[in-house]
């Protein structure tokens, strides 16, 4: 139990570590920490599991950890990745951070972010918010585009 909550400890810091991006104490930057503990969750993963964690949930966190492995790769610090890499850093770290939470409330309330594109232009904007906060929009989006467009007086602009 005591491993589960220090496990839980570091990802919170991770995150807030990535969230600043600045370097930590000393010379070590919030990407070099993030990597260190994430070697640490995967030995602990490696010697058996996490107390409480499912085979299922164990394999979540195992990929989510290949993303953030595969996101970090050839970078020292977090100034080197790009804006894609930062939102995809950031929901791995997320979907980790909610399996090992482990609730319904942790998912809805896990951070992502999502590029989507402006209307009407190329250009792409990124939306930060919760799990809950992406499908209620994706949803919404959704219904609009299968609600019927049927014009009824006296809005149709006849006269």
């Amino acid at each position: 139990m005591l491993k589960t909550f220090v496990l839980m400890a570091c990802l919170v810091f991770s995150a807030a570590a990535l969230a600043q991006a600045a370097p930590a104490a000393g010379n070590e930057d919030g990407l070099q920490m993030i990597v260190k503990q994430q070697k640490a969750l995967k030995a602990d993963l490696d010697d058996g599991g996490i107390e409480g964690l499912t085979p299922r949930q164990n394999t979540i966190v195992r990929k989510a950890q290949a993303e953030v492995f595969a996101v970090v790769e050839g970078n020292n610090v977090m100034d080197d990745l790009s804006m894609e890499e930062k939102i995809r850093l950031e929901n791995a770290l997320e979907r980790i951070n909610a399996e090992i939470v482990n609730t319904r409330a942790a998912s809805n309330n896990q951070n992502v972010c999502w590029r989507e594109r402006v209307s009407g232009t190329t250009m792409k904007k990124t939306r930060c918010g919760t799990q809950a906060e992406m499908r209620e929009a994706r949803e919404g989006a959704r219904d609009f585009l299968e609600k019927g467009r049927v014009c009824v007086p006296p809005g149709c602009g006849g006269g």
